[in-house]
Formats: C-alpha cells, sequence, structure tokens
C-alpha cells in the first residue's frame, strides 16, 4: 500500500478559541484529552517550546495501541512525516556551511556521475528547485516502486540513485518552476546527499543525518518507531488496528529525505526551536521561495496572518500518523501536535490545537 497523505495547511487554520493564561501541566493534559476523545485519536501528544528551546508545555494522552492499556509516554517517539523535509532542507544547508556543498547547485552538479545520462531539460534544475517541489518532478515514484522497494536488498543509497537514472533520463512531466509536491524530489535531493555522505565518510543520508542532525541517543530514527507508540490504520470494520513495528508500518526506506523519521517530541522541538531566532541558513529555508508570492520555502510551508501572527508550518503522515508543526516568530513560539492514526477529522482537530496552544503560549498580549 502506498502509505503518503497530501495534507492541506489551509485545512488547519481554523479560528482559535480564547484562553487566559497559560496552562498548567494538568490543564494542559485535560485539554488534549478532551481533543482526542473528540477526534477519536488513539495518543495525542503536544509540546509548545520558546526560542531558548526552553519547554513552556509538554503533555500526552492516550494509549501506545488502541485497546491497549499501556499509556502513551512523554519520552516516547513519533512518526512525523513529511516534516522530515524541513530537516534534509536543514541539512542540506549545513552542509552548505561546512563547503561540502553550495546553494544553487543544478542537477548535474549535484549528481554528476549522472550527469551524461540527464535529459537537456534537467540542466538548470537546482537544489533549491528540488526543496521547493518546483523541479518539475512528479509527486512519487509511482505505485510499482512503493509495490516492490520494500523487498529490494538493495542499498537505500543504490535505490535512490536508480530513481534519479530513471526520472532524470526522461524530460520533466511538470514545467521546472511550477509547484508540484514531490516525495520524489526530496528523494532525489537525499541521493546527492547520499554523495556529499560517502564523500565525507558517511554511508548515506540517513547515517549523516543521524550523526550531525538527530542523534539516535535524543531518540532519532527512521522508519516506525521501534518501540512504545505505534502507528495505526483501519482493520476490520473501519477500527483502528495497531500497525506493530515492521517494514509495513511505513513507507519504504529509500523514501526516508521526504518522510520516514520519528523523534520525541522534546528533541524535535529542540531542534526546531532555533528557526525562532534563525541564523543565515535557517533564515534561508524561511523565505518563500522563488520569490514573495510563493505560500512555500524550502521545507516549510508559509501561512498567513493569524490570531498569533504569521506563521511557518507543515504536516506529514504516513496514514498511520499525523504530525502538525507551526512556528509563530512574532510569539516566539514553536508548537509540534502529534496523534498515532491518521483522519480528516484529525487534521483538523492538530490544526485547531496548534492554534491554541500559540495563542495561549505566545508572547503576543492575548484578549
Amino acid at each position: 500500500m502506498i502509505r503518503i497523505a497530501i495534507i492541506a495547511l489551509s485545512a488547519c487554520l481554523a479560528p482559535v478559541s480564547s484562553w487566559a493564561a497559560p496552562l498548567s501541566d494538568a490543564a494542559l493534559a485535560e485539554k488534549l484529552e478532551t481533543v482526542r476523545k473528540e477526534a477519536g485519536l488513539v495518543a495525542l501528544g503536544a509540546i509548545v517550546a520558546n526560542a531558548d528551546g526552553d519547554v513552556l508545555g509538554l503533555a500526552v494522552t492516550g494509549t501506545r495501541r488502541a485497546g491497549k492499556p499501556d499509556a502513551a509516554r512523554p519520552g516516547d517517539a513519533w512518526h512525523i512525516g513529511s516534516n522530515t523535509k524541513m530537516l534534509t532542507a536543514l541539512l542540506y544547508g549545513r552542509l552548505v556551511e561546512q563547503g561540502h556543498a553550495a546553494w544553487g547547485a543544478t542537477l548535474p552538479e549535484l549528481l554528476p556521475d549522472l550527469a551524461g545520462e540527464m535529459d537537456p531539460a534537467w540542466q538548470a534544475v537546482t537544489i533549491e528547485d528540488l526543496l521547493s517541489h518546483r523541479s518539475g518532478l512528479p509527486a512519487n515514484p509511482g505505485l510499482v516502486w512503493f509495490l516492490t522497494s520494500r523487498s529490494s536488498e538493495d542499498p537505500v543509497e543504490t535505490q535512490r540513485t536508480r530513481l534519479a537514472r530513471t526520472f532524470l533520463s526522461k524530460p520533466p512531466e511538470t514545467d521546472p518552476g511550477s509547484f508540484t509536491y514531490s516525495n520524489l524530489g526530496y528523494m532525489i535531493a537525499g541521493a546527492a546527499i547520499d554523495r556529499i555522505a560517502q564523500a565525507t565518510g558517511q554511508e548515506n543520508y540517513e547515517a549523516l543525518f543521524l550523526d550531525s542532525l538527530g542523534p539516535a541517543e535524543e531518540g532519532w530514527g527512521f522508519g516506525p518507531p521501534p518501540e512504545g507508540i505505534q502507528g495505526h490504520g483501519k482493520g476490520l470494520f473501519g477500527k483502528l488496528k495497531a500497525q506493530g513495528t515492521g517494514p509495513g508500518a511505513d513507507n519504504p526506506p529509500a523514501l526516508a529525505p521526504a518522510g520516514t523519521l520519528h523523534v520525541p517530541l522534546a528533541a524535535h522541538a529542540g531542534l526546531l526551536s532555533s528557526f525562532l531566532s534563525p541564523d543565515q541558513t535557517e533564515a534561508k529555508l524561511l523565505s518563500p521561495y522563488p520569490d514573495a508570492a510563493s505560500d512555500y520555502a524550502l521545507g516549510w510551508g508559509v501561512i498567513p496572518d493569524g490570531a498569533s501572527g504569521p506563521a511557518f508550518g507543515h504536516s506529514g503522515s504516513n496514514t498511520m500518523w499525523l504530525s502538525t508543526v507551526r512556528l509563530y516568530p512574532e510569539a516566539e513560539i514553536v508548537v509540534i501536535v502529534n496523534t498515532n492514526s491518521f483522519s480528516e477529522t484529525g487534521v483538523q482537530a492538530l490544526g485547531r490545537l496548534a492554534a491554541d496552544l500559540a495563542a495561549v503560549y505566545g508572547a503576543l498580549p492575548q484578549d
């Protein structure tokens, strides 16, 4: 089964409620429990952090598996789906800082071993085009790839190279420069990072990420969390069923740069909090691309002004989990809300909850 869910950011911009003051831990947990029950979610977790990475609020509610008494815990890891994309972009930016990569690099420069096989139409497509979904690549590798790649014994970097060779040897499916949300584009960006990783003594994108950006000792990893909370899909008669920790509990491993990370709430918020006081790289990633009229930057969606000011965000799901990230620069907070199942009701509920938490914990004056 293809495990991809496309989530429109605009669907999460519901009006916020007016709360008077930041919540106690107990009150935050009670609010989450109310949302969880109303939306029919198995588990629900939320965190709010400031620019220093200080946790202003953290709570989880519900159970690790549907129908089981084992409660979700604050330190459990959650699958974050396409929220991986902003971190793939960040990893590339850090490589630029280190002199291992360059902004503006074209596909022939990113994948020099494949340059001679590329259709001429790809010659001017850049890393920014890949990271902003404006490369001309289709959304996904295709149904056959999803059905067969889990059983492949080839290394993930070999699989990504094969995809790059296949798609880049043909003309683009859409006009480069036009927006098509593309997991494949991020996989090919990952293939470029594979080459940088190998040139610096690492095996691939995954190893480089865990070594330099999201260390395993903080709970970062790829694929479904190996223990703790499990994702859920629809089982017999439509009931939610835990999907375990095996290969079928996520998209194929080679899709990692586009969306297979898992991480506990505190580690995730700690990394993203630096975007509230962005350095040069982070500021570039938050800049709408290719110009101010765009509603997407590099791995981040650009959200219009709301009750807590303008925001950046993203949501991700492999159809068994749902993660919503919101960055509020004026309110000086990052909000992450996660659940271990997917539904349109859940998308709406998490969006409203994130906006509510921003109104409560943000730096802007409250009514």
